[in-house]
This record gives structure tokens, sequence and C-alpha cells, in this order.
């Protein structure tokens, strides 16, 4: 068996020492702590796995002798998984952690608005930091084993599985500062394809019948006029001239618009608490070497769903319409 001491495990950084139980990616050879390995559920060590390349062991730097703070080399090596990136990097390249230029660097920015805000008492100071997000990771730079409510932020990614540079800082948010409002455009105009395309069949339902419901008096005074049955009996059993109906029309305009202006301005955030929810029940009944495999098949996104949404869409506009123009046809030949 391969001798991997002195090498580090990516994961924990730690070194691998004589006895230490050690498992290695069946594809390309990166060694873990079994520990470490069963935490992620499968190698994380994917630009090997991109270029179809084998592991090899990284020259282990270990503390630099030079201490001084912008030591070039030291600025170089990941404190995280030991990867070596080029100069002035900002994220690493293997695992999305910040660098220690970014890490100074943030740092620097904290202690010189620190000194404003004494200099000055009335100082307006933004930190930015919470927002800087690394667009080459899906992680966002952000640390993977931080708690979202008793899962990870990793395993999380793995169950929102697509545009995760979208959904991880809003996510952070929520947790942060207790926020429940955000805006999602597409949730506010569709909310429910936007639903049904992330896996949320029942909410997106909810939604339709919802909709649908605030357009009935919309509809009411186009099928009063044409003989479509017992659609147009119900149109005709009201009195659309009246004042009642004419309050009846533009509450349901306003509650429609309200009801868009909530599906707009929740929907991340309903997203959020059914994908921790949803994660957490995975991680119950998964074992740790298939969790991330499951995460992103019951999670991500679904082309089925949304087909099927779009297809209920249209369907009540399709039968209004199809008897509309079946009663004019018939009505204009007779």
């Amino acid at each position: 068996m391969a001798d991997y001491t002195g090498n580090r495990c990516i994961v924990c950084s730690e070194q691998f020492k004589e006895g230490d139980d050690i498992v290695v990616c069946p594809e390309c050879g990166t060694p873990y702590h079994r520990a470490c390995y069963e935490k992620y559920g499968s190698c994380v060590n994917t630009e090997l796995h991109k270029a179809k390349r084998s592991w090899t062991p990284i020259p282990d730097t270990g503390v630099p002798t030079n201490t001084e703070e912008d030591d070039p080399e030291k600025d170089c090596v990941c404190p995280r998984c030991g990867y070596v990136n080029p100069k002035l990097t900002a994220f690493c390249g293997r695992c999305g952690s910040p660098m220690p230029l970014l890490e100074r660097h943030n740092e620097n920015l904290r202690k010189n608005m620190q000194d404003a805000m004494q200099n000055d008492e009335n100082a307006d100071g933004i930190n930015l930091e919470p927002y800087l997000i690394n667009f080459t990771d899906p992680l966002c730079g952000y640390n993977p084993d931080e708690d979202f409510e008793g899962v990870r932020l990793c395993e999380l990614a793995d169950y929102v599985k697509t545009n995760t540079h979208y959904y991880l800082p809003n996510f952070k948010r929520f947790k942060e500062t207790g926020s429940s409002l955000s805006w999602n455009f597409s949730a506010m105009i569709m909310p429910e394809l936007y639903f049904s395309y992330r896996k949320m069949p029942l909410i997106a339902l909810a939604a339709f019948v919802v909709r649908f419901l605030l357009m009935i008096p919309q509809y009411i005074p186009i099928l009063a006029q044409f003989d479509a049955g017992i659609l147009s009996q119900f149109a005709q059993s009201f009195d659309i001239r009246s004042t009642a109906f004419s309050v009846l029309n533009v509450l349901s305009y306003i509650l429609m618009y309200a009801a868009m202006f909530f599906f707009g301005a929740f929907a991340n955030k309903i997203y959020y608490k059914l994908a921790v929810k949803r994660t957490a029940n995975i991680k119950e009944r998964t074992t740790p070497l298939t969790i991330r495999q499951t995460l992103r098949s019951k999670g991500g996104t679904s082309a089925l769903w949304l087909t099927l949404f779009i297809c209920i869409y249209i369907m009540p506009y399709m039968i209004v319409n199809a008897l509309m123009g079946f009663n004019i046809f018939f009505g204009g030949t007779a």
C-alpha cells in the first residue's frame, strides 16, 4: 500500500501519520482520512476529475521560515487544503476558501473602518465582506461546514445544485439577519412555474389555485356574452353592471397584485426553509457515502414538473378561448 505519511488531507489539511485510517479516491487517487471522506461522501478534488489526471503528492511547505506578513510564497498556499495557487489569488483554486492575501486585506478594511468610525462618530460605513462572492466556486467562497439549522452549507449547495451564486448569499443573509425578505422576479411573474421548476409542486399548485380564483371575476363579463354551457350560466348569474360586481372586480385585481408581491418577496425564504428541511431528512435516511449524490438527485430543478405546470397554467385559457371560438364560428354560420 502506498505510503502517504507527510502528505496532507485536502479536507482537514492535517498531515497523514503512521497508523491513520486512509482511503483513496478510486478515480483520481486523492488520499483522505476516512472520517474526512465520509464527511463529504465523495472525492472533493473535482479539478483532477475534470482534467482526467491523477493525484500527485504536493510538497508540504509546513510553516514558512520567513514570518514576514507579505511573504508571497505563504500567500500562494491554501491554509485549508494545502493547494499551491498562483500569486495574488483571492480564492483557492481547489477548495474555494479565502486565501491569506484576501483575509489580510479584509482585516485591514475592518481596521480602517473601525478607526474611521472612532475618529468620526457620525461617519457611515458599509462592510462589503459578507457580500464578496467567489463566482468560480459553487460555494461562493463560504465555509462549506457552516451550520444552517442542522445542515452544512455544502449540503445545501448540493441540494440547490444550480444557481448557487444567487441562492447561497440569500440563505446566508436569512440565517445571519433573521430577515425573510428578498426579491425573486420569476416567482413574482409566474409563481406556479417557479415553484414547480424548483421541485415544490404543492406550493406551485396552491399558487395556481389562488391566482385562478382571483382571475374569475375578470372572465365573468366575457363568458356572459357567449353560450358556453354551464360556464356561461354561471357568468350570467352575476349582474356585471352592479356596484357590487365592480367592487369585486377591483378587489380581485388588488388581491392578485398582493399575491404577486407576496410570492416575489418570500419565494426565496420559502425555498430556503424547504431546502433545509429536505436536506436534513435526506441526511437521516442516507448513508454518508451516497448523501451527496442523493441530495443532487432529489434537489436541483425539474423540467418534468415545469412542463406539467405549463400545461396546467395554460389549460383554463385554452378552454375559455376554445369555447368562445366554437360559439363565434357556429353562431356566425347559423
